[in-house]
């Protein structure tokens, strides 16, 4: 579909491509139960009922989708009223979650057409929802408007999305140019599912996000900051590296990376996508990895860059000299993304306990104080990806590189120099 067409589609109907259910591969076991729980009962009460967003593209391309999104004509207030177990949220988009068992969350989002022309104003209830065709133009990116609808099981396309999907394309939907400026955001997403699903970014979206990327400092930061971890801890951080170095993104995002890793050869951009790789793995193997060790990994190659101009003498002085320079240099190649700074501050303590291994010296030993501390198993997790063992120090004991503290002698009270003789 032309951008032209999808331009012109808010002045007349736009008819949606229907693949039926022996034409596509979403089977209803690949659903999980509690949004098909939700699906069937909207449609039981008269209401559209789709599947949407990455839950029909995940399941299309075979994988197991983290999420389940579902979206209805029915109003936020109406689905309430059939849930008990929800709730809404939101102000100007309001969204119902629907609560289950083990923390699970279903959200469920009304209709609701693009407003980009008017967005400056506040919408109304009414005015802000709308039709499926409309829900399905106000999306990022064509493999992301795909409907699953729960009636006739069949794939709903009003975007071209499937043939998209089929060609391994992330295209943009509408005018990738308009819709990036809008919301530089976008930009990030696109170079997001390409990186996890190999795809290739089609021409006028590929333009769209290289003439948009200097427009993300513009965005709100707590967005921008999200967004980034999102792609940290996506499982496909190592990719999303080498797509955002390739189109400008990540030095747009991260100024202060740009002289380490900016070179075609650069061999600490290659030691930065090494580690972020173990990270994916990690994760592949269904582990948790903490933000602040995935933050450290990205910045690490650059940081040991700087770190090489410093001369940290081996031993004890040292050590406490790397720390205090982590807590300068670190937050420094962190600034342009205001990261909640609980996240920094552990990336900085856990950083500063490198020092034990960097400039261990001989009989080094690691002492109680520092094994006790809450972020030591997290520096430990840190090790472990940088290829060190800093368990492997152990603590320090008696006669093992450490003097025994000698305890002083209690004063013996004095006799009662009164009491008669035995």
């Amino acid at each position: 579909m032309s951008s032209s067409a999808v331009q012109a589609s808010d002045k007349a109907t736009l008819q949606p491509t229907i693949i039926p259910r022996a034409e596509h591969t979403i089977s209803r076991k690949d659903i999980d139960n509690d949004a098909l729980k939700v699906l069937y009962r909207l449609r039981s009460h008269g209401y559209l009922a789709y599947l949407v967003g990455g839950g029909v593209r995940d399941v299309l391309l075979g994988r197991k989708p983290k999420d389940f999104d579902v979206a209805t004509d029915a109003r936020p207030s109406e689905v309430r009223k059939l849930f008990r177990n929800s709730r809404i949220i939101g102000k100007r988009f309001r969204l119902i979650q629907v609560f289950f068992r083990g923390g699970k969350i279903i959200e469920v989002s009304t209709f609701r057409r693009p407003s980009e022309d008017d967005e400056d104003e506040v919408l109304s209830e009414n005015n802000e929802f709308g039709t499926p065709a409309e829900d399905a133009l106000r999306r990022d990116l064509t493999i992301n408007a795909l409907f699953y609808n729960i009636a006739d099981y069949s794939v709903v396309d009003y975007v071209d999305g499937l043939a998209d999907l089929k060609a391994g394309r992330i295209r943009a939907v509408g005018n990738a140019d308009v819709r990036f400026h809008r919301d530089p955001v976008r930009v990030l997403r696109a170079v997001r599912h390409a990186a996890r699903t190999g795809f290739s970014l089609t021409p006028d979206t590929l333009e769209a996000v290289q003439n948009h990327r200097g427009e993300l400092c513009l965005c709100p930061t707590s967005r921008v900051r999200d967004e980034l971890m999102r792609d940290l801890k996506g499982g496909a951080a190592a990719a999303w590296v080498e797509l955002a170095h390739e189109t400008g993104v990540l030095y747009s995002l991260l100024s202060t990376l740009e002289p380490y890793y900016g070179a075609p050869d650069s061999p600490q951009r290659a030691r930065a996508v090494e580690l972020l790789a173990q990270v994916d793995r990690a994760l592949a193997q269904g582990k948790d990895v903490e933000e602040a060790v995935v933050l450290c990994l990205l910045f690490w190659p650059a940081l040991e860059e700087l770190a090489a101009e410093q001369d940290f003498p081996p031993g004890r002085q040292g050590r406490g000299q790397w720390a205090l320079w982590v807590r300068d240099a670190l937050p420094s190649l962190t600034e342009p993304v205001a990261f909640a700074k609980r996240i920094l501050e552990r990336a900085c303590q856990i950083s500063g306990l490198m020092g034990f291994v960097k400039l261990a010296s001989p009989g080094q030993t690691m002492p109680k104080k520092v094994t006790a501390r809450g972020y030591y198993a997290t520096a430990c997790e840190l090790a472990a990806f940088l290829g060190w063992n800093l368990e492997s120090l152990g603590s320090a004991a008696p006669g093992k590189g450490a003097s025994k503290r000698r305890r002083r002698r209690r004063r013996r009270k004095p006799r009662n120099s009164k009491a008669s003789p035995a």
